[in-house]
């Protein structure tokens, strides 16, 4: 017993040192972390932090650009509630975003039909990408020809006897938003192609197989073996989109409708501009902003809370 006793002292005598040691190194590690993030940090606080908080002040003054005044809530209860107009904008918002899981649908049966080893599939892809590498002022006055009362689609509908109807498709109430929320989900096609065909061939041929051999084609096919699948990428072409719809939208508008006729294809990132740079009322441009923020941010939060829904059921 003599003997052991010192051999466990100086066991634990050379291990006791070692967690100072670990310790230090941590806190040293924590420190360069920090130092390396603090720039970084500095950049996101100066640009996005600052701004928003600004906007957030502004929005219950009377701001014209340069002096502002408190106002409280007048903003948003006489600029916004209180404007007749601004329930139908808030409308177009929803129904461009309801438009976007129909898109994301048509974009999984193309990248399925793609993903199957349809002769010239990389040429169809290479098609249905394009538009992605195009700007949105390049698509909006594209269409803006196409759907024009003398536009190709109008001749082609007259050519075949339908001339009852051809009509100016950007031109009607009933039917701009229509037209633009089509061109949206044209445009983003492509980009959800390919990340759903991607994907897509990364399921095992054998699984595909085996349920074709069970008796499993088409809807059942994609609804029991392709969606669990591609779960993940669905989701993240469905974001991509979304956050698209809601603040990306803006070039597609401008040049295809201006917000028109009236106010139905205005959304609120574009009655933003045109409050605050055409009319000149910054405050209530400021109040549009935040109201964008928070509805971004519910959408963001629903997504978010059914995505942990999704991961607990699994």
């Amino acid at each position: 017993m003599s003997t052991t006793a010192p051999v466990r002292r100086s066991a634990a005598s050379r291990r006791g040192p070692a967690r100072p040691r670990a310790s230090a190194l941590r806190r040293r590690q924590q420190r360069w972390g920090l130092a390396l993030a603090a720039p970084v940090a500095l950049l996101v606080i100066t640009f996005s932090l600052v701004p928003t908080l600004q906007g957030l002040w502004y929005s219950f003054t009377d701001w014209d650009g340069r002096t502002a005044s408190w106002v409280g809530l007048d903003n948003y209860a006489k600029g916004l509630l209180g404007n007749p107009e601004f329930l139908r904008i808030l409308g177009n918002n929803l129904a461009i975003v309801v438009s976007v899981p129909f898109g994301v649908a048509g974009a999984l049966v193309v990248a399925f039909l793609l993903a199957q080893g349809t002769r010239g599939s990389n040429l169809f892809r290479s098609i249905y990408f394009m538009p992605v590498a195009l700007s949105w002022v390049v698509i909006g006055i594209t269409w803006s020809y196409l759907l024009s009362d003398r536009g190709p689609i109008n001749a082609g509908l007259r050519a075949v006897g339908l001339g009852a109807l051809a009509q100016d498709w950007l031109g009607q109430v009933s039917t701009s938003l229509l037209a633009l929320i089509l061109v949206f989900n044209w445009s983003y096609l492509g980009i959800n192609v390919v990340l759903l065909y991607t994907g897509m061939v990364s399921l095992d041929p054998s699984v595909m197989e085996a349920a074709r051999l069970d008796g499993a084609s088409g809807v059942r096919l994609i609804r029991h073996i392709v969606l669990p699948h591609v779960r993940r990428y669905l989701e993240l072409a469905t974001i991509l989109t979304m956050s698209a719809a809601i603040t990306q939208i803006f070039g597609l508008i401008y040049t295809m409708t201006n917000g028109g006729p009236g106010v139905s294809t205005t959304t609120l990132e574009f009655q933003l501009y045109t409050t605050s740079f055409k009319y000149g009322r910054f405050a209530q441009g400021a109040a549009l902003g935040v109201v964008l923020f928070l509805f971004t941010l519910m959408l963001t939060l629903v997504r978010i809370r059914s995505g942990v829904r999704r991961d607990d059921d699994d």
